[in-house]
């Protein structure tokens, strides 16, 4: 690859492309077009996965088809993309902020669910508070000076066994690469773009504050404090949506002594299955969750089987054990699936 096809590649993932994605549609924009068989010798693409990433391409408007034997794959214009790129990115901003004005004027926030804190000193001793309250599971998105606030207190939350995943940006600092590993996280990404600073323990509370007032080192910054599950599995939805596209930093290694491993937050549930089943590991799974059709909770067992996550579908399907019946899981807000997940526990059969 060569400098500028890593640099294009690298812009388009930091918009919300996947690097399958990326690598593909920087190599059609710098060289106008090219088929199938071009495309798999140059990337070292595999037929299917080639086929899935051009269906989502072409899908989003990136590229279109000529149909000619063979078919040659030609990348929409610059401007088109960068424009649809930045409406998404828009949208996504536009989404959370809609969701926290709703939720600051409703009955939680008339609980004392939802509230304002102000200064950056503030914003990280809330931080520091909810990661201390951890118990299972963190996310973590936020820049170096920030971070090194809370190294302290993630190692020993990380020492309590709660599995800890960092999204960092802009960029990463190799000291503090250190000293995160060393804490016992489970895995670091990098961003360039990133997307917000973001806390949240156990999918139940969370942190929130604006990436440009994160940058800053002075103390007018303000956060948004949310002890509200919906609106944490709703931050983790868009903390997922960067994750799967950013680069890995550091990931652990897998051990058996890992397991059993439970998640609130169906996203990296199914992610570490999915990981788990690259390692060669066979991960049999229980969920416990709700049906969508009739809205009653369920707990089913199995081996999970055609894994998906992708830009648009983040799932898998179950036979469960017990009844024989096969259903596809999904996590919060799921409308395509079977099963609406709220725990999932990992173990290897």
């Amino acid at each position: 690859m060569s400098e500028q096809d890593g640099e294009l590649q690298e812009a388009l993932m930091s918009l919300g492309l996947s690097r399958k994605e990326a690598s593909v549609l920087s190599y059609l924009l710098l060289r106008g077009s090219a088929t199938a068989k071009e495309i798999m010798a140059e990337l070292s693409i595999h037929q299917p996965q080639l086929y899935d990433v051009i269906s989502s391409l072409e899908r989003k408007g990136f590229l279109y088809v000529q149909q000619s034997k063979p078919k040659v794959y030609i990348a929409e214009r610059p401007s088109v993309i960068l424009e649809r790129l930045e409406r998404e990115y828009t949208k996504k901003k536009s989404s959370i902020i809609s969701a926290i004005v709703k939720s600051s004027t409703n009955e939680l926030a008339r609980r004392n669910l939802i509230w304002v804190t102000r200064g950056l000193d503030n914003v990280v001793n809330n931080s520091i508070s909810l990661i201390q309250e951890a118990k299972n599971e963190l996310y973590i998105e936020a820049p170096p000076h920030i971070l090194r606030k809370l190294v302290k207190s993630i190692k020993v939350a990380c020492s309590k066994g709660v599995k800890t995943y960092v999204l960092l940006y802009p960029s990463l600092e190799q000291d503090l690469l250190s000293e995160l590993v060393s804490a016992g996280i489970v895995e670091l990404k990098t961003n360039a773009l990133g997307q917000f600073y973001l806390v949240v323990p156990d999918a139940e509370q969370s942190v929130l504050m604006p990436r440009m007032m994160s940058l800053e080192e002075g103390n007018n910054a303000y956060g948004y404090v949310f002890k509200d599950k919906l609106m944490s599995l709703f931050f983790i939805h868009y903390f997922f949506d960067a994750w799967k596209s950013s680069e890995t930093a550091f990931r652990k290694l897998l051990r058996e002594s890992d397991y059993p491993m439970s998640f609130y937050s169906q996203r990296f549930a199914v992610w570490e299955i999915l990981k788990a089943q690259e390692a060669g590991l066979k991960p049999k799974v229980t969920v416990s969750g709700y049906t969508l059709k009739q809205k009653t909770q369920i707990t089913l067992s199995g081996f999970p089987f055609n894994v998906r996550v992708t830009s648009d579908v983040i799932n898998f399907e179950l036979q469960d054990l017990a009844s024989g019946k096969r259903y596809l899981i999904g996590g919060d807000n799921a409308i395509l699936e079977d099963i609406s997940a709220e725990k999932i526990v990992i173990e290897l059969a």
